[in-house]
């Protein structure tokens, strides 16, 4: 059986957007500073962190991204808590365009496109 997995297994290249980086920032900087819970923020950016890593070991467990929908099924997010981790697989390509409160408006994610 492990021989069949590591066979079967893709090989993805992933590329991290400069909104990822800000988005998280601000929910950290949300979190810590507005909500004045800066050990929460901490717990909450490390989750989000491993919750993106965990994406590159197997991309195509995660649904496909609702609220931005597609023949292709590219866009899919994973979550954390109530966080949307939004990203793109395109052939063995991931793209990590951002991170979403899965409490937002439709809006908010078609700008991530």
């Amino acid at each position: 059986m492990g021989r069949e997995k590591a066979e079967n297994s893709k090989q993805y290249t992933i590329d991290i957007s400069e909104n990822y980086f800000q988005t998280l920032e601000e929910i950290v900087d949300y979190i810590a500073f507005e909500k004045l819970q800066p050990l929460n923020a901490i717990k909450i950016g490390n989750g989000i962190n491993k919750a993106m890593n965990k994406i590159i070991q197997n991309p195509l467990i995660y649904s496909q991204c609702e609220n931005l929908p597609t023949k292709t099924k590219i866009y899919r997010e994973a979550t954390y808590k109530t966080w949307l981790i939004i990203f793109k697989i395109k052939n063995n390509h991931i793209t990590i365009l951002g991170v979403l409160s899965g409490k937002r408006k439709v809006s908010s994610f078609k700008r991530l496109r």
